[in-house]
């Protein structure tokens, strides 16, 4: 007599922690995005990238003195 087994509960375990590891990444992902957007330097790398190149002229800067405007001796290049 054959017996065939269609237990799949292993590997079915094996999809559901794998699952559940890729909703705590993504969750920790989210979390540390807030957390950047919270930040005042964030808040004004958005305030200058929301200006025109001619914008930035007219206080004497160019998109390339951005960073280093807002991070200051921090920025590394």
């Amino acid at each position: 007599m054959t017996s065939l087994n269609t237990n799949m509960t292993g590997r079915g375990a094996g999809l559901q922690v794998a699952g559940r590891l890729s909703r705590f990444g993504a969750g920790l992902l989210a979390m540390l995005v807030r957390i950047a957007e919270r930040s005042p330097k964030y808040r004004a790398l958005q305030a200058y990238g929301a200006l025109s190149d001619a914008d930035l002229a007219r206080i004497g800067m160019t998109r390339a003195d951005v960073v280093a405007r807002v991070f200051g001796a921090r920025a590394y290049y």
